[in-house]
């Protein structure tokens, strides 16, 4: 199969501009026609970001729109965690795909990534790859120290935050409500799961030791430059 590799999404899946905060890479097949693709698969690495999170909604749209054929997406995560909001924006985009995205936990899938890979259709794993569920955090950037209504509007963030884990781990995981609460509670109690304990919670659909063949595959990961 021959294939050639490009450092942007230009010429693959038409040009637009990117924020610096990403390095992406795309390779395709060079043997075939793209409106004939039926695979396309997708490498998630590093922090969750609203800017990575925009360019996942963005790759997954054009996808959609120039790509009829595709009978699947595979999206690979491999990620501790990041932006809450980034999070959310990323799954509303995987779980709003006209073409189906199984997510796959490549190592490690954690916090804010557990939203991306909760929204797929299919949700598999690699044997050796681990899972962390944890409460949210708020970042106290502004200051120092911290009056009595700035912790209020902390609190408030961190349970807006929280209820989206709730109700994602509700939908996707076979966990009470109670054991939900009870990891959201405190970081003491954080769930860490291996694949064998994802697919007895629900969290994960299956167990794959493979990485799927693609017609298109694009890497989307932390950017390089300083």
């Amino acid at each position: 199969m021959k294939r050639i590799t490009a450092v942007t999404l230009c010429g693959a899946l038409a040009c637009c501009a990117f924020s610096a905060a990403a390095a992406i890479s795309v390779t395709q097949r060079t043997d075939g026609r793209p409106t004939k693709f039926t695979q396309a698969r997708i490498f998630f690495n590093g922090n969750v970001t609203a800017n990575k999170a925009l360019e996942l909604a963005e790759t997954l749209h054009k996808f959609n729109l120039n790509y009829p054929a595709l009978r699947e997406i595979t999206l690979y995560l491999n990620s501790y965690g990041g932006d809450m909001d980034g999070g959310y924006i990323a799954a509303q985009a995987v779980a709003n795909s006209t073409i189906p995205v199984t997510t796959v936990n490549i190592s490690m899938t954690a916090s804010a990534a557990t939203l991306i890979y909760c929204a797929g259709k299919q949700r598999l794993t690699l044997p050796l790859a681990t899972f962390v569920l944890h409460p949210a955090a708020a970042e106290n950037s502004a200051r120092q120290y911290v009056k009595a209504d700035e912790l209020l509007r902390l609190k408030q963030l961190t349970d807006r935050y929280n209820l989206m884990f709730k109700k994602t781990y509700q939908r996707c995981t076979s966990l009470s409500e109670e054991a939900i609460d009870a990891l959201l509670a405190s970081e003491s109690s954080r769930a860490m799961l291996d694949a064998s304990q994802a697919v007895t919670s629900k969290l994960a659909t299956g167990i794959t030791e493979k990485l799927a063949q693609a017609d298109i595959s694009l890497t989307l990961t932390d950017s390089l430059e300083p």
